[in-house]
Parts: structure tokens; sequence; C-alpha cells
């Protein structure tokens, strides 16, 4: 890719050169967060040997821990790396209409978005209120929320 990159004629046509770079970077980053992962994992193993020569009870659990946390980790890379499909890295548009109840439903509408902006931002995601309707007396009548960043959609 480094060699595509540099080569007179790439940044001819500029949606294919932000593409090409674009999945440099995704494959780049996951590299990185696997090694992160491998040297961590072989940190926290050394630990955890020294810790059991030891007998030190409090560092055994402490590496346990760690490893949990590196499962979890591990998992999220690999789940990162199983979105490779052509609309996968892309942004996502999410809408949200109440249905028949009045207020009621309009008020669970207005929660619901509050919790799925609350989940992107979680996330690390960038949410943005794209176009948003007021209810009569509460909540909402609809709302359109985007989620920008990777594997957003």
């Amino acid at each position: 890719m480094n060699a595509r990159a540099e080569h007179p004629d790439f940044w001819n046509d500029p949606q294919k050169a932000q593409a090409l770079m674009r999945e440099r970077n995704r494959l780049e980053a996951a590299m990185t967060a696997i090694q992160e992962i491998e040297q961590e994992l072989s940190d926290t193993l050394e630990l955890a040997e020294m810790a059991e020569a030891e007998g030190d009870d409090d560092m055994i659990d402490e590496a346990d821990a760690v490893l949990k946390r590196l499962k979890d980790k591990a998992a999220r890379a690999e789940l990162e790396a199983l979105l490779s499909g052509e609309a996968d890295a892309n942004d996502a548009y999410l809408e949200i209409h109440p249905g028949a109840g009045g207020t009621e439903s309009q008020d669970w509408a207005s929660m619901l978005a509050r919790m799925y902006t609350r989940w992107g931002n979680a996330r690390g995601f960038k949410v943005e209120v794209i176009e948003e309707q007021p209810g009569d007396e509460a909540g909402i009548k609809s709302v359109t929320l985007l989620f920008k960043g990777e594997n957003a959609y």
C-alpha cells in the first residue's frame, strides 16, 4: 500500500486514493492494537509467573484481572477485523419515530434518542442531531441522529 501511495499518479483519482489511505490507516491501527495486546500479555504472564513463585496472592489477582481485560480487548480487536465489508467503516444514520400512544410514546422516543446518543458517545462515536421535531407536550415526534466514526455502520 505504501508503494502505491508513493506512485506519482496515485492522487489522480482522489476518491480512490482517499479510500486506500483510509484502509491503510485502519490496517495500521489494527496491527498496533494487536501488538499492544501481545506486549501486555507477555508482560502480564511474566508478572503472574513471578507472583506465583513468590506466593503473592494480591499480585496474582491483579494479573488475573489484567488477563480478563486483555481477553475483552482481544475480542474487540477480532470484531474490528471482521468488520471489513464495503460499508462497515461508514457513518450511520438513526431515525426514531414514536408509534401510536400520544405523549407517552413521544416521551419514550425522546428517552430512546438520549440513550442511543449516550451509547454512541461511550463507544467513541461523534453523534450529531441532524433533525429533531419536538412533541406537542413532551418528548419528540421524530429525530435523526448521525453516528460518525470508524465502523459506526
